[in-house]
């Protein structure tokens, strides 16, 4: 799950670093009862005044009776020319929000990840052992060219889109899972889905940002002249790096919605300082994942609002490859877990937002092993180093400035290891070739990984920890122990006992924490911006704005 791995390369070989799932696992656990009931009602109703999120900052802005008209400004930094309008190949923050407002998910990740809530899908039903799935489609959807959303989009989607590395940089997580030739439409809006092998979450994944549906017949060209989708937006113009410009749909499925006329993304941005100055002189009324201090900031003058979801369920890692390399051993791994004080990690490089991690990806979900917690003794890693022979070794961390508190994580770490008795010499790289195989994604022995919240454990373990994962930071697969822990992330993917994927989710985090090769040292809310005149739109924990819900927001 890398943040925004694509961003920074790491998606696809660059495409999935966030996972994402639908239903909450241990309702999905009981397959043949229905995965149906892991869905809650769709929609977020407005609430009549700011709610407070556990930060200090707004779980939603205020509400009231929703006033039409206006347009909403977001301001971002640049993509540049690799900007785009396809969901599958999106690079970026820009293109994240044009796709969450053109295009619909089949699920949504709810406010605090799980349970998901119904997008283009209504309902996702299991067989027996989880290796057909059925989807039920929502009724009455157009297309934004007038044409009625059916089945025969969906077919679509897995047999020429989502199977297809070139037009979806996530494509790998259904390769080898998904028997697309067998996909099939049982009614005008009902699919069929037969799996090679039991994947008891299986929907989960079409929560993910690479899945929104496209038009039977869509292709990245033909979206980068007029993108048709689903969504509350309706395309107008766009010019990569600079500006894109979309208008409300008056015929969007949940009716009533848009209450703005125009949503503008201004990604001509290239500093934080100017998006934020823009945001004080009305130039842009949206800021999202804005500098954590100058949040912090805000939260006492209220020159603007500050938006923060409940959960904190974006996962910021460093990775330690355990299968060659100085992290090869065991206690070299276990060494830099113990030495890490996590809380004043937070307090220093985020300025007091976010919750302390313990090395497990996946906060939120059915399963997270809650009772696993990481402790701070240096005096415990001084030993573990001293045995392992790499007492006063110095060890090399790549870091980047893409995302709030990178550097300054990577800075407090090498200040934190002299207590422990080595070194560690931080070395920042461009946000541009950080994550790509020319920056050493996938094959250094050690760097940072960010990960978007998903809606299931599956889903992280398979973009991570087997052998066909996408993004193997860790290598975990090919460590001394790869062959029996792909067998039990395996038995744990196929569990549709409740008990049973309990009871295997917990054995495989026990290892992670034990001797996995991340170490994940905190958990970071979604932190946005907005106009103190923005209303209706709410913090979510599985992107900003609660999943780009900008639909839900108007100007008072």
């Amino acid at each position: 799950m890398h943040e925004n791995a694509r961003q920074h390369g790491l998606f696809g070989t660059d495409g999935l670093t966030r996972r994402s799932f639908i239903a909450k696992s241990a309702t999905v656990g009981a397959a043949a009862a229905g995965a149906a009931s892991i869905l809650s009602a769709c929609g977020s109703g407005a609430t009549t005044s700011g709610s407070s999120a556990p930060t200090g900052g707004l779980a939603e802005l205020p509400g009231g009776t929703p006033k039409r008209g206006g347009t909403f400004t977001v301001g971002v930094i640049s993509g540049g020319s690799e900007e785009n309008l396809f969901p599958g190949t999106a690079v970026g923050t820009p293109d994240f929000v044009r796709d969450f407002t053109l295009y619909n998910n089949l699920f949504n990740l709810g406010k605090n990840v799980t349970p998901l809530v119904p997008g283009l899908a209504l309902s996702a039903e299991p067989n027996k052992d989880a290796t057909i799935w059925t989807f039920k489609l929502r009724e009455g959807v157009i297309w934004h060219d007038g044409k009625p959303f059916t089945a025969d989009d969906v077919v679509y989607n897995f047999q020429a889109s989502w199977s297809n590395p070139e037009e979806n940089f996530s494509s790998a997580i259904l390769a080898g899972m998904v028997d697309f030739k067998s996909v099939r439409k049982r009614g005008n809006l009902t699919v069929e889905v037969p799996l090679h092998y039991a994947v008891a979450e299986f929907p989960t994944i079409f929560a993910y940002y690479d899945f929104p549906v496209v038009q039977n017949g869509a292709t990245a060209k033909s979206a980068a002249r007029k993108p048709i989708g689903t969504g509350p937006f309706k395309f107008v113009s766009f010019t990569p790096g600079t500006e894109s410009v979309f208008e409300a749909n008056p015929h969007y499925w949940e009716h009533g919605k848009p209450y703005v006329d125009r949503l503008v993304v201004n990604s001509s941005f290239t500093d934080n300082n100017a998006i934020f100055n823009a945001l004080l002189s009305g130039k842009v009324n949206l800021f999202p994942t804005l500098p954590l201090l100058t949040a912090r900031q805000q939260l006492s003058s209220k020159q603007v609002q500050i938006l923060s979801s409940t959960l904190a369920a974006e996962s910021y890692l460093f990775a330690m490859r355990v299968d060659k390399g100085p992290f090869a051993d065991v206690r070299v791994r276990q060494g830099f877990k113990s030495l890490v004080d996590r809380q004043a990690m937070i307090d220093g490089a985020w300025s007091g937002f976010g919750t302390v991690g313990n090395d497990l990806l996946g906060p939120g979900t059915a399963y997270y092993a809650e009772d696993l917690k990481a402790t701070h003794d240096p005096e415990k890693a001084k030993a573990l180093f001293k045995e392992a022979g790499v007492l006063g070794q110095t060890f090399t961390l790549p870091t980047t400035a893409f995302l709030p508190g990178m550097v300054e994580s990577s800075t407090i770490l090498a200040e934190q290891a002299s207590a422990a008795g080595i070194r560690v010499s931080v070395k920042t790289e461009s946000a541009a070739t950080y994550f790509t195989p020319a920056g050493g994604f996938l094959t250094r022995p050690f760097g940072y990984e960010v990960n978007q919240p998903v809606g299931s454990l599956s889903l992280a373990y398979l973009t991570e920890y087997t052998s066909s994962a996408p993004y193997p930071d860790t290598q975990w697969a090919k460590g001394p122990n790869g062959a029996a822990a792909e067998k039990l992330i395996s038995e744990a993917i196929a569990a549709t006992d409740p008990t049973k994927a309990k009871e295997l989710w917990h054995e495989c985090q026990k290892a992670q924490f034990d001797e996995g090769g991340y170490l994940g040292w905190g958990n970071l809310p979604y932190i946005d911006a907005a106009a103190n005149n923005v209303r209706g739109l709410s913090a979510g924990a599985g992107f900003s704005y609660n999943n780009w819900r900008l639909q839900d927001g108007w100007l008072a």
